[in-house]
């Protein structure tokens, strides 16, 4: 099983830096708060059921769109 890095400052940096290198538009707060539920994106949450938030790893390599807490769209 691979293990994910949960850091709130790593994870914005990450991101930034990610879409930077690939010529990306930033959609991701830039603080990780979300703009509809106020939550941080690259904050795990954990439940009984499910987990959501962007790691580090993820935040590196994908571009963000949106939020894993209440899926609001950042690209409408």
């Amino acid at each position: 099983m691979k293990t994910e890095t949960f850091d709130i400052k790593l994870a914005c940096e990450a991101q930034a830096k990610f879409v930077k290198e690939k010529g990306y538009p930033h959609f991701a707060p830039s603080t990780g708060r979300c703009y509809d539920c106020g939550r941080n994106i690259y904050q795990q949450i954990i439940s009984e059921q499910w987990s959501s938030g962007y790691s580090v790893e993820r935040a590196s390599s994908e571009l963000i769109t949106g939020c894993p807490h209440c899926h609001h769209s950042y690209c409408d």
